[in-house]
């Protein structure tokens, strides 16, 4: 439950004219050679449909029919060919008939970064490197907006950081132990109002915030069901309130309150996973960085959020502006 949904990447298209551009000098070299090792006419006078087809009606048709095959291969080649990005590795599928998958885990990853050449830069396209260590590099080549995916990579390599911190504990009383800081944060509920006995929206709302805010930050743990006294209060009068008094209602209505406010876009940076402390279930929403500014929707406004310390502030647009153009830059590990 709660998954990222996984991010399916083709390569540039560029690489389609590339390849027939090769093997076309290819096939026009092997042709050369073999002509000049025999004599094509000779050859075909000795086939039986050769008093019914001409031969330069046979050499066109052949030709045709070549630069056909030629054309669908290194389209289906390019068609079946992707990369699959996930929170935990990354997958390099390909081939037509005979699938290969190649996988990359990412804890193995210590270093990102990209480089594009003259034809990259005018064509958007470029070489991912990802270092694994002891002096190895495994490239990923031909990925259109490279600067995009090496932060979204990067993201995913924080979340790693923060898991290590947080769900390396031993026991779940150590994962609510720590004080709320800039990569973490405890709501007692949802939507349920504890003080109020009733659905309070503005809850969801104050949610969305300190969400919108790890994504434009540097992502983090939001815990719904644990309190400020780092008690856990669990979810029992959240699930009530829902249609769906479970954990899927309680993601599903989630989900909505999120694409409503942040957008679906950005619903791939942010995961659910439920435990339980003494008799009560809690959630862990864990949020990775956004490769590109995040606004929260509220009433026809939009607001834009950061944590600075344990808190989520809300920026002025001048403000944001100036944000934006230094927290997006290209950011390599």
């Amino acid at each position: 439950m709660g998954i990222y949904k996984p991010l399916i990447l083709k390569k540039s298209p560029v690489v389609i004219v590339k390849n027939f551009i090769a093997l076309q000098l290819a096939s026009m070299a092997v042709f050369f050679l073999a002509g000049v090792a025999a004599d094509y006419g000779e050859i075909y006078k000795g086939l039986y449909f050769a008093d019914s087809v001409s031969y330069r009606v046979a050499e066109i048709l052949f030709i045709f029919f070549f630069e056909t095959v030629l054309v669908f291969y290194i389209f289906f080649s390019w068609y079946k060919e992707y990369y699959e990005f996930k929170t935990d590795r990354i997958v390099h599928a390909k081939g037509i008939l005979f699938r290969h998958k190649n996988m990359i885990p990412l804890e193995t990853v210590h270093a990102v970064s990209y480089r594009q050449g003259p034809l990259g830069k005018l064509t958007q396209y470029g070489t991912i490197e990802l270092s694994t260590g002891a002096g190895r590099n495994t490239k990923l080549s031909y990925i259109p907006e490279p600067q995009k995916y090496v932060e979204l990579i990067t993201g995913f390599l924080k979340s790693k950081i923060m898991d290590k911190s947080v769900f390396g504990a031993s026991n779940l009383g150590e994962m609510i132990a720590n004080e709320e800081n800039e990569r973490l944060e405890f709501k007692s509920s949802f939507r349920w109002d504890l003080r109020q006995g009733k659905v309070n929206k503005n809850l969801e709302k104050s949610a969305m915030k300190t969400i919108a805010a790890f994504l434009n930050s540097d992502g983090g743990h939001l815990y719904i069901g644990v309190g400020d006294d780092q008690k856990v209060v669990g979810l029992k009068e959240d699930f009530n309130s829902l249609p769906k008094s479970n954990f899927d209602g309680f993601e599903n209505h989630f989900t909505n309150v999120f694409h409503a406010m942040i957008g679906p876009e950005f619903r791939q940076y942010v995961r659910l996973t439920w435990h339980a402390f003494e008799g009560k279930d809690f959630c862990v929403i864990r949020v990775s960085p956004s490769t590109k500014p995040t606004y929260l929707r509220s009433e026809e406004n939009e607001e834009f959020y950061i944590r600075t310390g344990n808190g989520t502030t809300s920026l002025r647009l001048s403000e944001a502006a100036s944000y934006i153009d230094s927290h997006w830059q290209a950011r390599l590990l």
